[in-house]
């Protein structure tokens, strides 16, 4: 096609693309095949792995997903709708450590909707949350 001035032109060849950056600077990162969120999960689950080849914890997976759920005030809606699911949280990793369960969250920056399903899930399932 020629070019005449009155259309719209994009070349076929620009600048290269940059990735994108993540909001708080993780960089993704490949181990044993899995791709994490930063390199700082990725560490931690070669320190987990580790643990467990070592018998010290069992159990071990990562990206567990937990129902967040709520029940209404009003009794009337409570027994008529019962509980009802507002989201989920998803627990980098869990595994089981001296007979309990841990969950544990590779925590770079807290942000304020972590915080509150860190306190809705030990106000709903009483799970306490490990962040390292």
């Amino acid at each position: 096609m020629t070019y005449r001035g009155w259309e719209s032109f994009t070349p076929a060849c620009g600048p290269p693309e940059r990735p994108s950056r993540s909001k708080y600077g993780a960089v993704k990162t490949t181990r044993d095949g899995i791709t994490f969120d930063s390199k700082k999960e990725a560490d931690r689950w070669t320190v987990l792995k580790a643990r467990q080849h070592a018998k010290e914890i069992t159990g071990l997976s990562r990206q567990v997903p937990f129902e967040l759920s709520v029940r209404p005030r009003d009794p009337l809606r409570a027994t008529a709708v019962g509980f009802q699911r507002i989201g989920t949280y998803v627990a980098d990793f869990v595994y089981v450590e001296d007979g309990a369960r841990v969950v544990e969250d590779v925590k770079g920056i807290r942000t304020d909707m972590y915080r509150w399903k860190k306190r809705h899930l030990l106000a709903e399932y009483g799970i306490p949350i490990r962040e390292t």
